[in-house]
């Protein structure tokens, strides 16, 4: 066995949980369906002897190991992130088949994000509780399971509920990898191997939309769009199988003090209840004015009781003793507040784009569901690549100056490029030229993609170390919260400027049938064509101001020093045992 350093340190070792085992260094964010890779947590404020403890007896896992592992993991983490996207081509076809309303079809999507959202900050204090492999075991069942009732669904109501259970399991898989992934690898490789996780997630980007138009068939078919969701049954197989040997002795930490007693006591319940209802509240709203209109009563008061609640949930948060969502200093700082309002609307315009960037291709262009899924690659793989070379630059800038101006500096540029990408997305007709269908969403994607890293470094670091968790939890609570508001705004106007009466399904709401816009007379067909050019028009109309009052308000970052001299100074160079964490 290698000598082992017991290292001086005057008091008790802290606890180390979901919520703090998760390194700065390593939430290196890459582009996903809706946000980017959620690190369920962040660096703790002391002295993190803990974090470069090896799993077993003492001894590092060797590299082969910890290659299966995080091969596993990967699958399990592409199988959640791609999910959240792979119905942005096929849902014109899924909607046809299944006769789904206005609504339903923008619920197709939501449910999923919105289940994953409301779940995100209850894994990581379950995983304290029952252990980190058992919340991961479970959540990809559960996501197992809802893919299946998903491929099995008879109603779109059906389906809609079936995301939902998967989303569940969805948002289980993407917390559990992050700290199990991060727990097993020392401080000092730990960015190398997240890179591994990142990568997996700018290619699910890229794979959702694909897989998507692969799998569009009509039902019955080979290629039918069930199939889309039972081809995760057979990976989740594979994946549970190879994480079981692989992950077979190894010791996972868990907080000793962790209780049922205190996580009744401790945790936000009601300030998750607020925020949850809040946003609930406001989409469902939205999708009632899409059905029955902006006036209507029952419109009216789901978003201002929505916005009422969201209100009162941010006085809550200021006054309760409890483990809170949001940490008081979010919004007593301007910086933090800033980062927040950035990365809601950055992702809300992201998901915006790639859920109606496809049904462009597919319903203006008449392209095939597959045909569309290449042809939204220069978005979702421009945003994909442009991630990669900025953490370089941000990398590279930090440690020289030591600030964070090379991510303020990011988070600004991003944002120019991505207003100007959409502002170019409204030159997208039903007549525009291949060349501008590949270079305006490309500049868009670059833009999108340079701002999946630098926020959330900034954002931690305006922080005080003991609401570091806390802190991390509300960034992801938000930019989840953006990703499924952007895509429910972005279907309700959609459906309340595309009014054609002649192609929506009988007996049901105003809906599309998009399968029969090509059987339309020419005449009629290119009328229609235009309506839908035109509303999605719309779409970007709304996305360009904010992602332009997002580079306005980018201006307003402070430059911070960088973590690097304190995470250094903190990070032993050499692991300890399980035991002699105990003597310390």
């Amino acid at each position: 066995m290698p000598p082992r350093l017991e290292l001086d340190i005057p008091h008790a070792r802290p606890s180390v949980s979901a919520a703090s085992s998760f390194t700065e260094k390593s939430a290196i964010s890459s582009p996903s369906s809706t946000i980017g890779p959620t690190p369920a947590s962040s660096p703790s404020p002391e002295p993190r002897s803990t974090l470069a403890d090896p799993p077993v007896g003492g001894r590092q896992l060797s590299t082969l190991r910890l290659l299966v592992i995080h091969i596993g993991a990967a699958l399990t983490l592409f199988l959640a992130t791609t999910d959240a996207t792979i119905v942005s081509t096929s849902l014109p076809t899924i909607s046809s088949n299944l006769q789904a309303s206005s609504s339903e079809y923008t619920w197709v999507g939501v449910a999923y994000l919105l289940t994953q959202t409301a779940f995100q900050p209850l894994y990581g204090k379950l995983s304290d509780l029952v252990g980190r492999k058992s919340v991961l075991f479970s959540s990809i069942c559960i996501f197992a399971i809802g893919s299946a009732l998903c491929g099995a669904a008879q109603s779109i109501r059906w389906l809609i509920a079936s995301r939902a259970l998967a989303g569940i399991g969805g948002g289980g898989i993407v917390s559990a990898v992050w700290v199990i992934t991060s727990e097993i690898v020392e401080v000092r490789q730990r960015a190398v191997w997240s890179q591994a996780l990142s990568v997996t997630w700018s290619c699910s980007a890229v794979a959702g939309p694909l897989l998507g138009g692969l799998f569009s068939g009509q039902d019955g078919s080979l290629t039918g769009w069930r199939w889309g969701f039972y081809i995760n049954l057979p990976i989740c197989a594979v994946a549970i199988s190879i994480l079981l040997v692989s992950l077979q002795g190894v010791e996972l930490r868990r907080s000793t003090n962790a209780s049922w007693s205190l996580f009744r006591h401790k945790f936000d319940f009601v300030g998750l209840f607020l925020f949850m209802t809040a946003t609930s509240s406001i989409i469902i709203g939205f999708s009632f004015a899409t059905d029955i209109g902006w006036t209507a009563p029952s419109t009216l008061i789901l978003i201002i009781i929505g916005i009422s609640v969201l209100i009162a949930g941010g006085f809550y948060e200021n006054l309760t003793s409890r483990d809170c969502l949001f940490p008081p200093t979010t919004f007593k700082s301007l910086t933090p507040s800033v980062v927040l309002i950035i990365s809601f609307l950055h992702n809300f315009a992201f998901n915006a784009g790639t859920f109606y960037l496809a049904l462009y291709y597919q319903a203006a262009e008449g392209s095939t569901p597959l045909e569309s899924g290449l042809k939204v690659l220069p978005y979702s793989l421009g945003s994909s690549l442009a991630s990669m070379p900025v953490a370089w630059f941000i990398g590279y800038r930090q440690r020289r100056t030591h600030d964070t101006s090379a991510q303020n500096w990011t988070i600004s540029m991003g944002l120019f490029i991505s207003t100007i990408g959409f502002g170019l997305l409204h030159l997208l007709d039903e007549k525009a030229k291949v060349v501008l269908q590949i270079v305006f969403p490309l500049i868009a994607g670059i833009g999108i993609g340079m701002l999946f890293h630098a926020p959330y470094q900034v954002f931690t670091r305006s922080l005080k170390p003991q609401d570091l968790a806390a802190g991390t939890s509300a960034f992801f609570l938000v930019r989840f919260t953006g990703a499924t508001i952007g895509l429910a705004v972005a279907g309700t106007i959609f459906y309340a400027k595309a009014q054609l009466p002649d192609l929506t399904f009988h007996g049901s709401s105003p809906s599309i049938d998009f399968s029969r816009i090509r059987h339309l007379p020419p005449d009629r067909e290119e009328e229609v064509l235009q309506v839908i050019s035109t509303s999605i028009h719309m779409i970007w109309t709304v996305c360009t101001p904010c992602l332009g009052v997002s580079f306005l308000l980018s201006f307003l970052l402070r430059k911070l020093p960088s973590s690097d001299t304190t995470d250094a100074k903190n990070t032993p160079t050499t692991t300890t045992s399980s035991t002699d964490d105990e003597k310390l």
